[in-house]
């Protein structure tokens, strides 16, 4: 879908920025991460005992905040300026009406992305891919440990508040509606491109194709409501969840773990019903274009 008045060197011009403030804030949030870790003197690849994790969580938390949402608001404002939260999709008023479509797609989705979390794991991985695996099992290990109510409080920081305010102002918000739709004038690419950023970005392999869907629900979610808060808070109670069934069941189980894996029928129901609902979705609220600023 072709949008009018669009200026096509904006889109470049903020993907151009938000490169840049990516990668020097990547590394300023790296950097900030083995600092801590080496001033302390621990490894994350070890087992860590309660402040060692508390530091490893804050530690995280810094590089996540200076990576996603740090880089994603000074794009904003660097090729927005006064315009910034409006472009960014912070001061839209949701669609009401559009709202329940997008929960319940993504709610829907779940069981299919289970299925898909164990046809993935069927895919035999190279060694470097079970290493990095391994070594993100280790990472998510240190998180999700959690024996008081603080580590708890710190652990949906840096695990649930962060990742979905961060992620999706920078792959929603940004590249899926301000790069992506503009320039490609097919909001369901744009959406699928994002999620497949969304995804790649974990380098989690074995956990792609799920995340893969997870990411166009989000995506979907965000074009129907127009407003960038409702796939933040999907993005939440998702990431929000597994941390308070790892605090209360005691433990944490890797992606590579998968202890229950829903029947092919239920996958099937829940792939009918996202693409009913969806299509509904599409034909009520998938048209009108969001209004693109220019600066």
């Amino acid at each position: 879908m072709k949008q009018t008045n669009v200026n096509s060197a904006l889109p470049l011009r903020l993907f151009l920025t938000a490169i840049f403030f990516f990668i020097l804030l990547l590394f300023a949030g790296s950097g900030l991460s083995a600092a801590i870790i080496s001033l302390l003197g621990f490894s994350p690849y070890s087992t860590l005992d309660l402040p060692e994790r508390q530091w490893f969580r804050l530690a995280l938390l810094g590089n996540n905040l200076l990576t996603f949402s740090v880089s994603a608001l000074l794009s904003f404002w660097w090729v927005y300026r006064k315009r910034w939260a409006s472009a960014a999709g912070f001061t839209l008023k949701a669609n009401d009406k559009s709202v329940p479509f997008g929960v319940s797609v993504f709610l829907l989705s779940l069981p299919l992305v289970a299925w898909l979390a164990w046809i993935n794991l069927q895919a035999p991985l190279p060694d470097w891919a079970v290493r990095s695996e391994e070594q993100t099992n280790q990472f998510l290990h240190s998180i999700l440990t959690m024996e008081s109510v603080p580590e708890l409080f710190l652990a949906l920081l840096t695990a649930a508040v962060t990742p979905a305010i961060g992620e999706e102002l920078l792959l929603r918000g940004l590249l899926q509606r301000r790069v992506l739709a503009p320039l490609l004038g097919n909001h369901h690419l744009a959406i699928w491109l994002a999620a497949f950023a969304f995804s790649f970005m974990h380098f989690e392999f074995a956990g792609f194709l799920p995340r893969l869907l997870l990411g166009a629900t989000l995506g979907y979610a965000y074009h129907w409501s127009r407003s960038i808060w409702v796939p933040i808070v999907l993005h939440f109670l998702f990431n929000g969840m597994q941390v308070m069934v790892a605090y209360f069941s005691g433990g944490f189980t890797p992606d590579t773990e998968m202890e229950i894996v829903p029947p092919w029928w239920l996958a099937l129901a829940s792939l009918v019903a996202i693409l009913y609902i969806g299509w509904k979705a599409e034909q009520l609220y998938g048209r009108a274009e969001a209004r693109q600023e220019t600066a």
